[in-house]
């Protein structure tokens, strides 16, 4: 038998959309029986849990399985997934995607090759409504391709090629279990608002290790899949969110980077290039369009945020230069935020 995937998929608070992710997965072609599925779902208060269970026991001949992960955070879902499978390839996936038929089948070909250890291809958009025009703002083309990272979207052309491992998106992340592991797994990502001086950069710091490290990737153009982009995130509300959340990210990776944050300000600088380039485009384009503007300035404040945050907490400091996560665990004391979060609320 050949290599065994483990399709992993964190979801929070997404019922309808997991729902028809999952029925996107038993459509996929297979040359064989050669997957499981790993569902963890992180502190869902939606119903999701009672969805799962009425898909599996409809789908019974298919290899679900389906994780309780209450520690908030995309990192804590996705490293208890990782942990949990058995595959020697984990694919992780988002919990709004629809995979196209032909996905299983083009990861099984990219893998073939045994000195390739990350895989993704396209992520097309479903807009559930006409995008704005202001949209262009956002995008780019790149010799890799064309993106637009704040809705998670690329598409490399048709050709499989190589490529650097910055563009393999989280949505469409397939990576050798081994690799995985030997490289720290993956950085904090995706914590509620009240916890965002937790937050790290994701993949992205593990795709620039995997870099760092010399080893190949690869784009397939048919491991495709189309990411739904609700009318919710064609909001200049939205990008500013992204945006804020986008400068914390950065403010995160220069401080793993240079081993330390200066007592000076905060400077506006990133030592990925392709953030890099895409925040100064942003920053070049701010005439264009209020949102431009608006997203400029939520990003200043996210990276300023954090700075400051770890400035003045070297408990924080010691979190952002940890080696590896795989403990999965937010540093003593996280409640507080969510409690005082709370309270502002009430």
């Amino acid at each position: 038998m050949g290599l065994t995937f483990s399709i992993i998929i964190p979801t929070f608070n997404r019922c309808a959309a997991l729902e028809r992710t999952l029925n996107s997965l038993i459509k996929i072609d297979r040359q064989e029986e050669n997957y499981e599925i790993v569902i963890v779902n992180n502190g869902s208060t939606d119903g999701t849990s009672v969805m799962v269970e009425r898909f599996r026991s409809n789908h019974s001949q298919l290899p679900y399985r389906f994780l309780n992960e209450p520690m908030p955070g995309l990192l804590s879902a996705r490293h208890r997934g990782a942990i949990e499978s058995a595959g020697d390839i984990c694919v992780f996936i988002d919990d709004d995607v629809r995979l196209d038929p032909d996905w299983l089948d083009a990861l099984q070909d990219a893998f073939k090759d045994p000195s390739i250890i990350l895989v993704g291809g396209p992520s097309r958009p479903l807009f559930e409504v006409n995008p704005p025009p202001w949209l262009k703002a956002f995008q780019s083309v790149e010799e890799a391709g064309t993106l637009c990272v704040p809705l998670s979207l690329f598409d490399g052309g048709d050709k499989v090629k190589e490529i650097d491992p910055i563009y393999i998106f989280g949505l469409n992340f397939a990576i050798r279990r081994e690799t995985l592991f030997a490289q720290g797994g993956f950085h904090p990502d995706c914590l509620p608002g009240p916890l965002q001086r937790y937050q790290g950069d994701g993949e992205t710091g593990l795709s620039m290790k995997i870099k760092r490290s010399g080893l190949k990737a690869l784009y397939h153009p048919q491991a495709s899949l189309h990411h739904e982009v609700p009318a919710g995130r064609l909001t200049e509300a939205y990008f500013a969110y992204k945006a804020f959340f986008q400068g914390v990210c950065d403010s995160y990776t220069q401080i793993r980077t240079d081993g330390g944050v200066s007592l000076k300000r905060a400077r506006l600088e990133h030592p990925l290039s392709r953030v890099k380039r895409i925040i100064s485009r942003w920053f070049s384009a701010k005439r264009a369009c209020a949102c431009v503007t608006m997203t400029v300035k939520a990003y200043q404040r996210g990276f300023e945020f954090h700075q400051g945050e770890v400035r003045k907490d070297l408990s924080l400091l010691n979190w952002v230069l940890r080696r590896d996560y795989w403990d999965y665990q937010l540093p003593a004391g996280w409640e507080k935020y969510l409690l005082a979060a709370n309270s502002a609320t009430s």
